[in-house]
């Protein structure tokens, strides 16, 4: 099973797709000169996040994914480009860039098993530096979240807090019942009376860094300070402090990093410049691909009271049709070299996050898998509807034990373009035990 696993890992991290502009014609030829002009902004701000240089030889999807880079910055309301025939080898490129700014107050949240309310400052591009900030809060009936993060130039500093405080269920499948901020209902009349149950009270406190290379990889680092307490009757014996660093990398190609809160900007037609682009069909199906691999380590070095040692891998894959519906397939393995109880690998850290369950396992490795399919009912200038059918499954190793968590569903959702989060409902079914859930989704601003 690890080795059928790790060979898909490696045929997706391998198998990329190229997506070219209709400008074929200049193909081979050298970009002379990159003229750019900008409203507010420093031209030198665009021309560092253009991935193409003067003296580049040009390539149509390399201009494409150059094009696409300066649209998910999520500052402009336009940007024009076209490219000149200097009469021999060579090209020039324009760029006029109208780059606009906005800060705006959000409010958003999810219903249905497990409500949850949230709440946002946003500013981007208010001092011309194509900056982006926010503050955020969130908070459900398991506790809440905190934090802020700013983000300039390729790179992005952040902090965050913490408290969950819930009442934990073990079943006798070896299931335990799941928490967070966007977890499912806590009736379990369907199930058997649990074998046993403790409360929780988990505080963390998160600082981390990232920085973008060419808007093709990324390395991110960052500290973590986090308590663990219990109480009740057979609670696990990991109380303590679970301090720990983390380290991440991930290369990726056609798939947007942006998103969330960095586009609330299309309130006000700020990060829509390239919204001809999304209503046009494609030329060419475009194939993208992400890979990434985190690690977590803790121990007498970061004053944990425990030594942790844990690594994460992620490949996704994508085939983005003529008439923009997606193809996407995800796959994920996790390993704890060294882990107390609370640090063990959860069944949704090797999932899409696509399917809501009211139980996950726990163990020493796991791997995971989701196919979903992204089906536009329709698109034009206002919004657009989508429906989402996803089947994922996962596998956890607990010792000599086994166990699989399989979900199917669907998602059914509008967005306005100038929303960045969608109106809908989203139906999982787990069909190792046979439970459902309904959640609701909307936002908008306040």
């Amino acid at each position: 099973m690890k080795n059928k696993i790790l060979s898909i890992l490696i045929i997706l991290l391998m198998t990329t797709g190229a997506y070219a502009q209709d400008c074929s014609g200049y193909n081979g030829k050298t970009v002379r000169k990159i003229n750019i002009k900008a409203a507010r902004i420093s031209p030198e701000i665009v021309r560092e996040k253009f991935l193409i240089c003067e003296g580049d030889v040009f390539y149509e999807d390399n201009y494409a994914a150059a094009r696409q880079a300066l649209h998910d910055m999520r500052i402009f309301k336009s940007i024009d480009f076209s490219i000149e025939d200097n009469g021999d080898d060579t090209i020039t490129i324009n760029i006029d860039a109208k780059d606009g700014s906005y800060i705006f107050p959000l409010l958003f949240g999810t219903g249905g098993s497990n409500s949850t309310i949230a709440a946002a400052l946003i500013e981007a591009n208010l001092f011309k530096a194509a900056e982006f900030s926010y503050i955020f809060g969130a908070a459900s009936s398991d506790g809440y979240v905190a934090m802020a993060g700013l983000g300039m130039k390729n790179n992005s500093v952040g902090v965050s807090g913490s408290r969950f405080k819930y009442d934990e269920k073990v079943f006798d499948n070896g299931s335990y019942s799941t928490s967070g901020l966007f977890s499912s209902s806590r009736n379990y009349s369907e199930f058997s009376a649990p074998v046993n149950e403790y409360n929780v009270d988990a505080t963390s406190v998160r600082l981390f860094w990232s920085k973008t290379f060419h808007e093709r990889s990324a390395f991110s680092a960052g500290f973590n300070f986090a308590d663990v307490t219990y109480s009740g009757t057979n609670a696990p014996n990991d109380q303590g402090s679970h301090n720990k660093i983390t380290l991440g990398y991930k290369i990726y190609k056609n798939i947007q990093q942006a998103g969330g809160m960095s586009g609330m900007g299309a309130l006000f037609g700020v990060g829509l410049s390239d919204i001809k682009d999304k209503l046009a069909d494609l030329p060419h199906i475009r194939y993208g691909y992400l890979a990434s691999a985190n690690y977590e380590n803790g121990g007498a070095h970061t004053d944990s009271d425990y030594s942790i040692s844990k690594l994460y891998l992620k490949a996704m894959e994508t085939m983005e049709l003529k008439k923009r519906h997606v193809f996407t397939l995800e796959a994920s393995a996790a390993k704890a070299f060294e882990a107390p109880f609370f640090e063990m690998i959860r069944s949704r850290e090797v999932l899409s996050g696509r399917g809501i369950y009211s139980r996950e396992f726990r163990g020493e490795e796991a791997v995971g898998a989701t196919a979903s399919f992204m089906f536009y009912l329709f698109k034009n200038r206002t919004g657009f509807a989508t429906f989402i059918p996803f089947a994922e499954s996962s596998v956890v190793w607990d010792n000599e034990y086994r166990r699989n968590l399989t979900g199917v569903g669907a998602s059914l959702s509008y967005r306005l373009w100038r929303i960045p989060f969608p109106i809908g409902i989203n139906f999982t079914q787990n069909a190792t035990d046979g439970s459902n859930d309904v959640s609701f989704l909307f936002g908008g601003g306040f």
